[in-house]
């Protein structure tokens, strides 16, 4: 039987739609709600694997099975998605759902449509798929993922049961990336940055990150020892690893998890997800005040980051206060 990620991030929510199906109890409609990463889209296939597969093992889907590489595949005539890279879905984008919803199933009478993001959808979008809320086709299942309900349709959230996501554990998710190949530091910052599997991967995946960690790294070794050339380094080390927005703010929190893992182990608090760093030694044996003024500073450069303050301006600024510590 295939191991799914979803079966780690919310293992709770699986054995519960698994008790559903055999208890032909599945609702009409759903909207998942909960963070980016908690596994909304991954469930939503789960149950689509679950309906459809041909050799359910111990209540979960085989993974192997004809019908299952089919979906996995996304080529299963029955099992529909709706997602999109925009700012918004718009009526257009909805169009040919529709279509497929007012068929019958190719295949049986069982038939599952998913849109991600649904809380992107514009009104006139949302209205389109009403009918289908509010005159449910028997055997046919239409789950909606969302980080918000309050953007939808009133009418919508009164025709589907809610569920909703809990952030994944980041040791399980650090875990994840460990069985992937990741090493046990990379594994912890990557998870801690993102707190999901799928964009852990996608950093861990890039070289240019894996080079930013070791910089910045090399970076709170400095500060650790009150190396006073600040303004240098932040030109000769920072500036040329954080050309855009996310790389800036990647550069940000990662200064803001090592002085966090400081302060912890000030007052010998210990986590498995903690780095691995001298340098987080070095800066737990400062005052408290010392460390919670640093931790104040690193979201200060933050806030003026996302109000259009230069990235220099802000790390300059930043380098300052910490140095001050």
């Amino acid at each position: 039987m295939t191991k799914f990620l979803i079966d780690s991030l919310q293992p709770k929510l699986v054995a519960q739609f698994a008790r559903i199906i055999d208890r032909k109890q599945l609702a009409q409609s759903y909207l998942f709600v909960g963070p980016k990463g908690a596994g909304k889209l991954a469930l939503a296939e789960w149950i689509a694997l679950r309906l459809f597969c041909q050799n359910v093992q111990d209540g979960a889907p085989c993974g192997q099975c004809p019908e299952c590489e089919r979906i996995l595949n996304h080529n299963h005539p029955d099992v529909m998605v709706v997602k999109t890279e925009t700012q918004s879905i718009k009526v257009d984008d909805i169009r040919g759902l529709k279509q497929e919803m007012s068929k019958t199933g190719v295949e049986g009478n069982q038939r599952v449509f998913v849109v991600e993001d649904a809380d992107k959808m514009t009104a006139g979008a949302a209205n389109s798929l009403l009918k289908f809320f509010e005159e449910p086709v028997p055997g046919m299942t239409v789950i909606l993922t969302a980080t918000s309900k309050n953007q939808l349709l009133p009418t919508i959230l009164s025709r589907a049961q809610v569920i909703t996501f809990q952030s994944p554990d980041r040791s399980a998710v650090i875990a994840k990336l460990e069985e992937g190949g990741a090493t046990s530091q990379m594994a912890r910052v990557a998870g801690r940055l993102t707190g999901n599997v799928a964009d852990a991967q996608a950093l861990l995946a890039s070289a240019t990150f894996q080079d930013r960690v070791t910089k910045v790294f090399q970076l709170l070794e400095r500060l650790a020892d009150h190396e006073p050339e600040r303004f240098v380094r932040v030109q000769t080390q920072l500036l040329p690893i954080a050309k855009d927005a996310d790389s800036q703010r990647q550069v940000l929190a990662l200064i803001g998890l090592a002085y966090a893992d400081a302060l912890n182990q000030h007052f010998q608090v210990t986590s498995m997800q903690q780095l691995d760093l001298p340098a987080i030694g070095v800066l737990a044996q400062r005052s408290s005040a010392q460390l919670t003024t640093a931790l104040q500073a690193i979201l200060t450069a933050q806030v003026r980051l996302s109000q259009n303050v230069t990235f220099q301006s802000a790390t300059e600024q930043l380098m300052l206060k910490l140095l001050e510590g």
